[in-house]
Formats: C-alpha cells, structure tokens, sequence
C-alpha cells in the first residue's frame, strides 16, 4: 500500500493488469492521469489528433495482438468523440478500456452548464459498452480497474468505460495495488452439451463449420483446425473469423458475404453444421435466408446469441477454444478412440472446385478491383496487416482477399463506420512492429480521420495507406443511379491531392497516374517502410464493380 492521487493510482494499475499503450489527449480533466504515465515504466503513450483516432488505434491495436489498450480523454467532447470507435469495438467484440476526467463530484448532475458536461455521461457511455462506472475515490481505482478488465477478459470482449472526477485523480489516498491476473477464468461449455454435440456432429456424414471472430478472440485455431480435419468438414469463416485457418488451408473456402451465394449448393448438400464464435450478423454469408443445414450446433460465449437469429438444436455458451478441444476428445472418445484418419484434408466435398467456383464468381461480380486485390496481396508478406475501410476495394477484400494469419485481416463490421482504417493500421502496427500495416481506404472516409498521419509520421509506425479515389462518395452514387434513376445528391466530392497531403504531414506520398501501378508502388513503400500514402485512381467503370452488397 503506498499514497498517491487518483492521477498515478490509474497508471499503477494499468501496468499492473497488463497495458502497455494508452491512445489519447490530455486535457483539464484527466492531466493527472497523464502526469502519472510520464514516470511508470513499461506503458507508450501515443498522442492522437482527435479520440476518434484514439478509438480506432486502440481497436486495431486490440485485434492485431489479442491485448487491451487504454483510451484516456477528456469528459463531454472527448467522451462523445470518442463514442464512434466504442460503438465499432462494441459491435466487433473487440475489448477497449475507455477512461475520461469527470468534473468535481458535487456538480455532477446538477446541469449547472459546467465546462466540459455531458448529462447522463454514463448512460451516454454505456449505450456502446459493456460496463460504465464512476470511481468514487483514488483507493477504489485498482479495483474499478480490474473489475473493468475482468468483464473483458471472462467474457465476450467489448469496451468498458470509467470515469473519475477530479477530486479523484487530484487528491491523494492510501491506494493498494492489486496483484496481476496470470489468467482469467472463462466458460468451458456445459459438459453435457458438448457431448451431445459430438454426436450429433459425429453422426453427420457432410459437416460444415463456420468459423467466426470468436475463434480468433480465443485463440482458437488450432483447436478449430483439429475439429475441422477430425470431422473432414469444409471450413467457411466469416468476416471477423478470416485468418483463423489460413486461406490456403486444405479445408478453408474463405469468406462469403450476405448477398452472394458462393456456398448455397454446399449448404443445400451438408447434413449438420458447428458454428463457432459468430452471432450470425446482418453482413456474414450466414444470416441470410434459411441456407445453413439442420441440425445446428453453436458456440459462443455470448449466451444472448444463441438463438437470437437461428435455432440452435445444441447450443454451447462458452469459450472457443475450451470447447472445440473438449469437443475434440469427446469425438475420439466417440469413436472408441480411434486415430485421425491419415489425410486429415479429406473433406466430403471437392473444395478445391468450390474455391474455383467462388474465384469466377469474384471475377464476374468484382472485375477490376479483384485485380487491385490480387496485387495488393501478390506484394505485402503473408503476415502482413490489412485494415479496410468501406470502399469499393475494402468491401471486395472480405471475400476477395486471401488472409493466412489470425489478426492480420480487419473489417469495419456491422457498425460500419468510415475513417477506420487509417488510425486502426496505424494502433495496429504499433502492436505489431514486427508487421506492416496496410489500411485500405476511399476517398470520402480517408478525410475522416486523415488527420491521424500525423501519430503514423511522429510515431513513426510502417504503415501504407492506400487511398482509392474515385472522387465521390462511390457506393453512394452507384446506388442513386440504381434506385434513384440517377438522380444524384451529395454524393461528389472536391479532394485534396492525397500523396501532397500525406507529403505535408512528413509521409511519403505516390500519386499513380492509373491503377495498374498499384503493385510497384505498394512493393517500393513495403521496401522502404514508415508511413506512406498512395493515391490510386478508380479509373475503371465502377459500375462494373458494384459493392457486394448491391451484387
């Protein structure tokens, strides 16, 4: 037990329960907290350019290495500010600690138009996160720390938000710090339903898996792999599930999205299906229609899911991983033990001619951005990092793009904001050093968040942001001439020069003269590394490469 303010009880315990990057600005309200983070050893601090970016960098920081970052803001306008990227992580499951300044415990409340209020903060907060609290002293702030990670860590990941007036982060206490978690308990699956499951997955003779993002929350590839070659079954991973299995993996088919029906005749063939770690969201290839075969297992550690969107005949509330190992040996123990056949790669369907089936789909639906993707992956390393943003190129990449590593592929899912994929690229290579980050962007969401080159420049991250201009906002325009008779509003937009503008932040800028030097200039900045802006022009007919989900 030691004294100390509010401001240095947040940084002790952050570094105690793990967290080595907190993404934020300092303000009035919370420069305690930073005062505290200038001597604790063992935490970066990256200042950013709007919490937005704090947001989206913690995000893609989170999903790039499995670990939990901090975002440190001011109440009020930081808060709501920051409320996009909370509402994007809260809908991908992606686990974020959310800390803001609060003004002086005797005003909350009062609506007495204090600088920086936001009446109702925390149900403001708590509309885009799992838990939302006040920290009433400095002494209750490694507990509020905790309780806040262990929501995260013992369930499924989403944000959590605290918030601790100053006279909390200003005043000094008697503070005890707690001791590290080596490991947090999470559900194993009910033992019984496990068992069922095994025999109903064992029964089948044409299985399917759909994997989703839970599979890499758990870290659950290998158990995934091992169930998939036990049962021969044919693997499809959703859009926060790519990476899981690698896409060259004898059993993987990759992604499919809503409204293409690369997997309809496979679901109308398969006679049972084990999902795992996926809610069945409005943009994966499983929600649509009533294609999945019956009967249905499904895993996941969010009880609210199961049933939610499809009848599960054996539902399992539990950890990826967990289960699918415990469901791995009750297989075997199934079958008397015996031995996984030799070519653990047999699957019952030919899924070499399902994934060629799915290319000429690709090639009819997607014409030229299929080539911008095979480019793009043809130059980067096979673990390298990819953020998209919703754009013609980002929307094709989900089921376009090979992914062979978990936590290498990122997608702004059901929230579907723009300006994502920038700041996430750049939280995500801070995480990863090691890997280059690539975030693929439009025109119209890059200026969102365009601002974060600066962290990418002053943080020196290697990260190439690819930004396809087609001078509107594109999905946008092909849909008012789809259903509005062209009749346009709102839509075209006046652009900056993109390389010129990442040249003013210290980047290295490459402007194409068409979008077949793609690949060149994408090889030269993986070459050279740090930040780097390429402006690629559309300079095909997009209305041959309408979105997927206009397809």
């Amino acid at each position: 037990m030691g004294r100390m303010n509010g401001g240095h009880a947040v940084a002790r315990s952050l570094a105690a329960e793990g967290v080595d990057v907190v993404f934020g600005i300092v303000g009035t309200h919370n420069v305690q907290v930073f005062d505290g983070l200038h001597d604790q050893a063992g935490i970066r601090v990256v200042t950013t350019r709007h919490e937005q970016g704090a947001g989206f960098m913690a995000d893609g920081y989170a999903r790039a290495t499995g670990r939990i970052a901090a975002c440190v803001v001011v109440p009020g306008p930081g808060l709501t500010n920051l409320m996009t990227a909370l509402g994007q992580a809260y809908s991908d499951s992606v686990p974020i600690l959310a800390i803001a300044g609060q003004n002086p415990s005797s005003r909350l409340e009062r609506r007495l138009e204090d600088f920086h209020e936001l009446p109702g903060s925390l149900g403001v907060a708590a509309s885009v996160t799992s838990s939302s609290a006040r920290v009433a002293s400095a002494a209750e702030v490694p507990a509020a720390i905790r309780a806040a990670i262990r929501i995260m860590r013992s369930r499924r990941p989403q944000p959590t938000y605290l918030e601790i007036p100053m006279e909390v982060l200003g005043g000094e206490h008697d503070v005890e710090l707690l001791p590290a978690v080596e490991d947090w308990t999470r559900p194993s699956g009910s033992p019984e339903a496990i068992a069922r499951a095994a025999r109903v997955l064992g029964e089948a003779r044409r299985p399917i898996i759909l994997a989703g993002g839970g599979v890499i929350s758990a870290e659950a590839g290998g158990a995934l792999g091992a169930v998939a070659e036990r049962l021969g079954a044919p693997v499809i991973t959703g859009i926060h599930g790519k990476g899981a299995l690698p896409d060259d993996h004898p059993l993987v088919l990759g992604d499919g999205w809503g409204r293409l029906d690369f997997f309809d005749e496979l679901f109308a063939q398969a006679d049972a299906c084990l999902a795992v770690g996926t809610r069945f969201d409005v943009v994966t290839d499983f929600h649509q229609g009533a294609r999945l075969p019956d009967p249905l297992v499904h895993v996941d550690i969010d009880p609210t899911v199961i049933n939610q969107l499809r009848t599960a005949t054996v539902g399992i509330v539990g950890d990826a991983r967990l289960v699918l190992e415990r469901l791995r040996d009750e297989l075997d123990a199934a079958s008397g033990g015996a031995a996984t056949p030799p070519n653990v790669a047999t699957s019952w369907c030919d899924c070499d001619e399902v994934r060629a089936n799915k290319r000429r789909t690709l090639e009819r639906l997607a014409g030229p951005v299929l080539g911008l993707l095979d480019a793009i992956r043809a130059t980067i390393p096979r673990d390298a990092i990819v953020v998209d943003d919703l754009c013609l190129p980002g929307y094709w990449a989900v089921p376009g793009l090979d992914v062979f590593e978990p936590r290498t592929f990122m997608h702004p899912g059901t929230y579907g904001t723009l300006g994502y994929a920038l700041p996430a690229a750049i939280g995500a290579q801070i995480g990863r050093p090691d890997r280059p980050s690539i975030a693929l962007c439009g025109d119209g969401g890059f200026l969102y968040t365009s601002q974060e080159l600066s962290t990418a420049v002053r943080e020196w991250a290697n990260v190439t942001a690819i930004v396809f201009n087609d001078n509107a906002y594109g999905a946008l325009k092909l849909l008012q001439d789809r259903a509005f008779d062209s009749r346009r509003i709102g839509v075209d937009l006046h652009n900056p020069d993109f390389a010129l503008l990442g040249e003013a932040y210290g980047a290295r800028g490459i402007k194409l003269a068409a979008s077949g030097d793609l690949g060149p200039a994408l090889a030269r900045a993986m070459e050279q590394g740090g930040p780097t802006v390429i402006e690629c022009p559309l300079d095909f007919d997009v209305a041959t490469a309408r979105p997927p989900w206009m397809a």
